[in-house]
């Protein structure tokens, strides 16, 4: 196999163990009232952070499992999700994301 296919889908394996991990990160959120890793910005009331992350880890999710079937898997999206979900309380998740999409670059 060629180079760009093994980095493909080793961003593919990246986002969706993000995906799920971000998951997992924002229901615990959701339930204990903080994340695994609490950055706390102030800015955002921790249940509404929760409920965008878990919206983001289905979009990345979707993403990754049926690629531009509902949303398209390129690196540029990968990246923002990626942020974005830093921010919203799912730290991990959204490294691994932001990994992924910096791994499709390549």
């Amino acid at each position: 196999m060629g180079r760009k296919s093994d980095n493909k889908g080793i961003a593919k394996f990246l986002a969706i163990i993000g995906g799920i991990v971000a998951l997992i990160e924002a229901i615990l959120s959701l339930t204990r009232g903080k994340g695994i890793v609490d950055l706390n910005f102030g800015f955002v009331n921790n249940i509404v952070a929760a409920i965008i992350a878990i919206i983001l880890a289905i979009i990345v999710l979707l993403s990754a499992l049926k690629p531009n079937k509902p949303i398209p898997f390129n690196a540029i999206l990968l990246i923002i999700l990626g942020i974005v979900m830093i921010i919203f309380s799912s730290l991990i998740g959204g490294i691994l994301v932001l990994i992924a999409g910096i791994v499709l670059i390549l």
